[in-house]
């Protein structure tokens, strides 16, 4: 049974578990709409871009569940599997693209290219393009890292930002590679489930907010217990 108007736990919710969500995929959409996944070669798994579960504050995990089991038959919950089932699927095609890459003879050929070409000119580049001849594993790992992410350019904080910069128009020009289809479509799956998500639950906010008398968001001297 749900609980009665202006309910502490329909406010709970809607505080720690529906607008942390909103708020999150609309961080995400911005990220998917530039085909920035964040996805990070040492973990495997996109950085910023999460399950819905992870949105919520850990703390708050107990009232995400509680709130998934109630509403186990909305409309809402397929979109909750949607979204994390198409995450997955990007996870699964940003790995199979590193793999193929530190496997591409086309790949390290045009890198070993790039490196030697950006080595011979460093000094005309600036004071801040060191030498990453000792680093080049490490190196190679980033390159494949920010072409997955369709990263144009890094801050000057970045060790390889100045080798990067240099060389990224001629590396981001492989993701119109075939192999790079499977990642591409994965992405826009993503995209469009989250878009669609965040609508529906903004429209599902607007209705317990009507329905139980609750603000959309806290207000400081309002209370929402009946």
């Amino acid at each position: 049974m749900l609980p009665k108007k202006q309910s502490r736990r329909i406010a709970a919710w809607i505080y720690v578990v529906i607008n942390p969500i909103i708020d999150s995929l609309g961080r995400e959409l911005s990220f998917l709409n530039s085909a920035n996944l964040t996805w990070r070669v040492r973990t495997g798994q996109c950085e910023i871009i999460k399950t819905l579960q992870e949105y919520v504050d850990p703390g708050q995990w107990p009232n995400y569940q509680v709130f998934v089991v109630e509403y186990k038959n909305s409309p809402l919950l397929p979109g909750f599997r949607q979204h994390d089932s198409n995450l997955e699927a990007v996870n699964t095609a940003a790995k199979n693209i590193n793999l193929w890459l530190i496997n591409s003879n086309m790949f390290m050929e045009m890198f070993e290219a790039s490196l030697k070409q950006y080595e011979s000119q460093r000094s005309l580049i600036g004071p801040a393009a060191q030498s990453l001849v000792d680093m080049k594993q490490s190196v190679q790992e980033e390159v494949a890292q920010h072409l997955i992410n369709n990263v144009p350019t890094l801050p000057a904080h970045y060790v390889i930002s100045s080798f990067w910069n240099f060389s990224s128009k001629n590396f981001l020009a492989l993701r119109t590679a075939p192999e790079f289809q499977s990642l591409h479509r994965s992405t826009e799956k993503l995209f469009e489930t989250s878009a669609k998500l965040k609508q529906v639950l903004e429209a599902f906010r607007l209705t317990l907010s009507r329905e139980y008398d609750v603000p959309a968001a806290p207000v400081p001297g309002i209370s929402f217990e009946g």
